[in-house]
């Protein structure tokens, strides 16, 4: 029972780490100030649930792992910063699937550095994560020749921020066997928060753009900060019941949500011409989560 409740928080988190980035698609902030509003909505609710601790009962022990909180909100937010260059260089549908090699990154860190080989078959997890991946290729597709370059570029970054998200994850695994979850949220948020306005300040006209940010783009960065809050609770606790091997690979069923909405919603492929790769890009992602199933001994 405890690991089925695990492949649940893991899958109701891929849920929001499709849904938290879809406010990007709507906002015409640059990359900079969207991921700084984002992080401040993102500590906030941190906050707020930390506070929440004589309802939700929860014991944690603050302890020095948390200074490696630090070190993955600095790592979040340069990843995080690439992602969304990315998002606005190749789409929310593209992007995300090259985004996704932190699955392969994140379960092989998690079997060679946290030792979960010996309860996890590494080479079911490993295929499971390869799966996930190799249908970002499938969902490649460029369309038009004078936009090669700027994509190849997005893919760079998108495949640069997977780097970056994959430690993070190794590193978020960690601390949640040492400390928990909700301790763990409010050092990693501020730290990605601090990590950006640091940046932010550096910038040349860095107060008068972010006076000129209007309603409707503050409001819409927010709301990703908030979903995040909803992805990183339920990944984190999902790291409670399962190996992070086998829990960050679930949560790379994001890559199938994702996808239907650039389909459907944003029409960002033309789902009719480019059927077969979509219906293998599918079948793939889902193979990989299938694999799970026996991944766990």
């Amino acid at each position: 029972m405890p690991d089925m409740l695990g492949y649940v928080l893991a899958i109701v988190s891929s849920i929001f780490f499709s849904l938290y980035v879809v406010p990007r698609k709507l906002s015409k902030l640059p990359a900079l100030y969207f991921s700084l509003l984002m992080s401040m909505a993102f500590f906030v609710g941190s906050v707020l649930l930390y506070a929440l601790k004589p309802v939700l009962g929860f014991q944690e022990v603050w302890s020095s792992a948390l200074w490696w909180a630090v070190l993955a909100g600095a790592i979040w937010a340069a990843a995080f910063v690439t992602f969304i260059k990315s998002i606005d260089a190749i789409g929310l549908a593209r992007s995300n699937q090259w985004k996704n090699l932190q699955g392969p990154i994140g379960v092989m860190l998690a079997l060679v550095f946290l030792g979960e080989w010996a309860t996890t078959n590494p080479l079911l997890a490993l295929l499971a994560g390869f799966a996930v991946f190799a249908s970002a290729i499938c969902f490649t597709i460029v369309t038009e020749k004078e936009d090669r370059k700027s994509h190849l570029r997005g893919v760079y970054l998108a495949a640069t921020s997977g780097l970056g998200f994959g430690t993070v994850a190794l590193i978020n695994k960690y601390i949640t066997i040492e400390v928990g979850v909700y301790s763990q949220q409010v050092v990693w948020s501020f730290c990605i928060f601090l990590s950006l306005l640091a940046y932010a300040l550096l910038q040349k006209g860095f107060t008068k753009n972010l006076r000129a940010i209007g309603r409707k783009d503050m409001l819409l960065s927010l709301a990703a900060g908030f979903l995040y809050l909803g992805a990183s609770v339920f990944m984190l606790q999902s790291f409670r019941f399962v190996p992070g091997a086998i829990a960050f690979t679930l949560i790379q069923l994001s890559a199938v949500w994702t996808i239907l909405i650039g389909l459907f919603v944003f029409n960002e492929i033309d789902a009719r011409r480019y059927a077969v790769r979509i219906v293998l890009g599918f079948t793939l992602a889902l193979a990989g989560i299938g694999l799970l199933v026996f991944a766990r001994l």
